[in-house]
């Protein structure tokens, strides 16, 4: 696997960590597990709890590797315009991580399109809630997926698609798994993480805004240079 990949890995998985500590995730992340879990399960059995988030959470990761393949195989279309839609793509995540360092008010990822699901399913229940959390194009996710999403169709391979829409939804998923196992503690860490939700704002809206100068400029390889000529020990005290 080339250096480039590993970094996309890397980007798709802190992105979707990102992601989790948004403000607004981390708001509802709470509730979420208690609703899909419900109250008798986090009072009770531990594993029933587990459970529940963990079908919650392959439900969401599989909407977005179905969304990482799909995105990736429109791009693929466009191959022949590829410097122009690697442009345009750019150009819109750099918005997208304005949005997100609140510099810019894009009104339409504010609205919320969620699919309501009736039907009584059982344990079921919890990986529909899932994949209806994953279809939501939500002001929590809405514009950091939607700029992994640029980012993928760009690459233009459908497997590499998936497989980074794959990692970005472990990075969202292993808190929301850490949150079932450990209610009380999680709780709490949640609560003290909220005080620094500002500075996740902005580490998100710089990867985002740095992901979306890379395709305008066309500058990976250069970034991969940057990236290799990096020495650490240089940090060290001495």
């Amino acid at each position: 696997m080339s250096v480039d990949s590993h970094i996309n890995i890397a980007v798709s998985f802190v992105a979707g960590l990102l992601s989790f500590l948004s403000p607004c995730v981390l708001a509802i992340a709470p509730a979420y597990v208690s609703y899909i879990a419900g109250t008798k399960a986090l009072e009770g059995n531990r594993r029933d709890t587990l459970l529940h988030v963990l079908l919650f959470v392959l439900g969401f990761a599989g909407v977005f590797v179905l969304m990482g393949i799909g995105a990736s195989f429109m791009g693929g279309l466009f191959f022949q315009y590829r410097t122009w839609f690697n442009r345009v793509a750019g150009f819109i995540i750099v918005l997208f991580g304005l949005q997100v360092m609140g510099i810019l008010k894009l009104r339409f990822l504010y609205g919320e399109k969620r699919p309501q699901f009736r039907v009584q399913l059982g344990t079921l229940r919890s990986l529909v809630l899932g994949i209806s959390f994953g279809l939501g194009w939500t002001p929590c996710v809405g514009p950091v997926l939607g700029s992994i999403l640029l980012y993928v169709s760009a690459l233009g391979r459908a497997w590499e698609g998936g497989m980074l829409l794959a990692f970005y939804a472990l990075g969202l998923a292993l808190p929301f798994l850490l949150l079932g196992a450990g209610w009380g503690w999680a709780v709490g860490l949640l609560s003290r993480l909220k005080r620094r939700a500002r500075a996740v704002e902005l580490v998100s809206g710089i990867l985002l805004i740095s992901l979306g100068l890379v395709l305008l400029f066309g500058k990976m390889s250069a970034l991969l240079g940057l990236l290799g000529s990096f020495n650490p020990e240089a940090f060290l005290v001495k």
